[in-house]
């Protein structure tokens, strides 16, 4: 059963596969927006609020879904 909140693993491969058929036409831009959907695993979400700021996070529009299932909704504001 998947857990709510983590994208399953096959979901991420297709995305990447995309993203990789796009830098290979050249449209690296849109290549590095799709990866972003790929969620963040919590330690490195976490890792990145530490060091970059929570702002980072959120402006640059990575998919923080599977932090949230395990810190909570909260955890970018706390």
């Amino acid at each position: 059963m998947q857990q709510v909140g983590v994208m399953a693993l096959n979901e991420k491969l297709a995305i990447e596969m995309r993203a990789l058929e796009l830098k290979k036409q050249g449209k690296l831009e849109e290549a590095e927006n799709l990866k972003r959907q790929i969620p963040l695993p919590p330690y490195l979400a976490r890792w990145a609020k530490k060091r970059l700021g929570a702002d980072f996070l959120i402006k640059n529009g990575w998919n923080l879904s599977e932090a949230e299932a395990e810190y909570g909704s909260d955890w970018l504001t706390q």
